[in-house]
C-alpha cells in the first residue's frame, strides 16, 4: 500500500512538472501583448484609447470625468481645444518584447516626453516617461468596453464631441490604421 501512494505521488508530482514546464514553453512562444483598447488612467479621471496606426500606437483621451482644454500646448493654434480626442501616446513603435517607444504629450505642461508602455498583464498597461534624468511611471487598467458607456462628461454638447470622437480615426490625420495583428474582442 506504502508503495502504491508512494507512485501516485510520483505521478502526481510528474505531471505538476510536465504542466509547469508546457505552461512555460506556451509562455515562451505566445506573441508580445497588443496594447490596443480602452485604459483608464491611474487617478481615473480618464480614458485613453489606443490603437494601431501606420507609424505606430496612437492614444487619445477618449472620456473625461471632467471636461478640460488644451490650454498648455506649444501650438497656439491648438490652445483651448477640447482635451477629448487629444493624442497623449505618440507613434509608439516596437521596441523590445512586450514593450514600445515613442513620445508622450503632457497637456499639464505642454510638454512631448520620451515614453514607452508595456502590457505587463491582459487588464494592465504600464506607462513610463522620462525627462533627462527623471523618469515616472503609471499603471493603467483596461476599461470595459461597452460602446459610449460613460464616455459623455455631461450635456448635450458633450454628447456630440463624444460622437465626433467616437467617428473619429484615433490615427493622425492622413495616416491610415493598421490591421490589428490579434482580433479578439476586448
Amino acid at each position: 500500500m506504502a508503495k502504491a501512494q508512494h507512485n501516485a505521488l510520483r505521478a502526481w508530482v510528474m505531471t505538476l512538472t510536465t504542466g509547469g514546464a508546457l505552461l512555460g514553453l506556451g509562455g515562451a512562444v505566445a506573441q508580445a501583448a497588443d496594447p490596443s483598447g480602452v485604459w483608464m488612467v491611474a487617478d481615473q479621471t480618464a480614458k485613453i484609447r489606443i490603437e494601431p496606426c501606420a507609424d505606430g500606437y496612437w492614444g487619445v483621451i477618449d472620456w473625461e470625468r471632467t471636461p478640460g482644454t488644451d490650454s498648455h500646448n506649444p501650438d497656439p493654434s491648438k490652445r483651448g481645444r477640447p482635451l477629448l480626442g487629444t493624442p497623449l501616446l505618440i507613434s509608439m513603435k516596437p521596441a523590445e518584447g512586450n514593450q514600445w517607444q515613442g513620445k508622450v504629450y503632457n497637456p499639464q505642461d505642454g510638454g512631448f516626453y520620451n515614453a514607452s508602455i508595456s502590457v505587463e498583464q491582459p487588464d494592465v498597461l504600464k506607462l513610463q516617461g522620462c525627462m533627462w534624468m527623471f523618469c515616472s511611471e503609471q499603471r493603467w487598467t483596461r476599461a470595459a468596453s461597452a460602446p459610449d458607456a460613460g464616455r459623455a462628461t455631461t450635456g448635450a454638447s458633450a454628447q456630440q464631441a463624444n460622437a465626433q470622437v467616437h467617428a473619429r480615426n484615433v490615427c493622425p490625420q492622413g495616416a491610415a490604421a493598421a490591421p490589428r495583428r490579434n482580433q479578439q474582442a476586448r
